[in-house]
């Protein structure tokens, strides 16, 4: 194995880890274990409790805080070390996506296999690792006195951090990918074709991954579990029930459901109606056509997905795939980002 191949596997490691991670943060807010480990040890929380003592103390500690006391009084330490293993484990995989960057790039930067450039680039992503660890904590912090989960906002920044954190290791890994390539004169033409439309096509995701975090944070998706009429209506009575109005786009689970509803149909027509547009043009080839194909029919995949788990009250497996499929389409959204922009460096 030549060791340019080594750093590429180096770097899709580490984005592999982030997905998973992603992951399992999906599993543990749906199992209601986020809130099971309620201490913040950053170093030696890595060993869970290997002792009935260490157990029973950790037992002890979820027991005086609400979500307990309020939802969880009827669960047994064994139904507990089943809530316990998921966040200990999402918390496990964080550090190893740390240790992981961290190891192997002292590695390369010592056999001088990478610049020093792109091992500060890698170095700034475990910055924001670390923050990311650092937000989670405060994010756990929101349900552990006054509430029985945490707070909807916090949840929505720890999501949006770990998907800029894909993001950002995604793009460092296709620019180590593609250094020295040469980009097809095809690219040109799809370039000239998607970039205009591109800016309106991330402000949609992003908006609509922010209104699902937001769903997933008030637990909106186990109401209103009709399809594609919403209280028996397009438009629900209650949209604007809170006061002052501005509450609704952030408070009202009912708003905030409508709203999530009515950016996945944005979504899905912009991308679909974008790779429709971009394979009639005949000269418009290469990884952008891929690219953009790849998107539609995530997304097309990622809408259905969000009917099926809204219908059926949010099993956990969908809604764990539906968080997944958010986390696929920031990777083919960061895919596409690279190549336009390598297309416009190039042409």
């Amino acid at each position: 194995m030549n060791e340019s191949r080594a750093v590429r596997i180096w770097l899709l490691s580490v984005c592999l880890l982030i997905t998973l991670m992603i992951w399992i943060g999906g599993v543990t807010r749906l199992t209601g274990s986020g809130l099971s480990i309620t201490d913040w040890q950053p170093i030696i929380g890595a060993i869970p409790p290997l002792s009935d003592t260490a157990w029973e103390e950790a037992f002890a500690n979820y027991r005086e805080i609400p979500q307990y006391q309020l939802l969880n009084s009827h669960i047994s330490l064994g139904e507990f070390k089943f809530l316990y293993f998921w966040e200990w484990f999402h918390r496990l995989i964080g550090r190893l996506i740390g240790v992981v960057a961290f190891l192997p790039g002292i590695y390369f930067l010592a056999r001088k296999r990478i610049t020093s450039r792109l091992a500060g680039r890698v170095a700034f992503g475990i910055f924001l690792g670390g923050l990311q660890g650092a937000l989670g904590w405060f994010m756990v912090k929101s349900g552990l006195v006054e509430r029985t989960s945490v707070s909807h906002y916090r949840l929505a920044a720890h999501l949006f951090l770990a998907l800029i954190i894909l993001s950002y290791f995604v793009w460092l890994t296709r620019s180590v990918s593609m250094a020295n390539r040469p980009t097809p004169a095809s690219e040109k033409d799809a370039r000239s074709f998607v970039a205009p439309k591109f800016p309106f096509l991330v402000g949609a995701f992003v908006l609509q991954i922010l209104y699902g975090a937001f769903v997933a944070g008030m637990k909106a998706g186990f109401a209103f579990n009709t399809f594609p009429l919403m209280m028996g209506a397009v438009v629900p009575s209650n949209l604007f029930e809170l006061s002052p109005t501005w509450k609704n786009l952030f408070e009202n689970p009912a708003t905030i459901q409508w709203i999530h509803r009515t950016l996945g149909w944005i979504v899905f027509f912009s991308s679909t109606a974008l790779w429709i547009a971009l394979l009639r043009r005949k000269t418009a080839r290469g990884p952008i056509r891929r690219f953009v194909t790849g998107l539609a029919h995530l997304t097309i995949m990622q809408f259905l997905l969000g009917v099926a788990t809204l219908v059926l009250v949010v099993p956990v497996t969908l809604g764990v795939l539906h968080q997944l499929g958010a986390a696929l389409i920031v990777v083919f959204l960061t895919l596409l980002a690279h190549a336009l922009h390598q297309a416009r460096l190039r042409s």
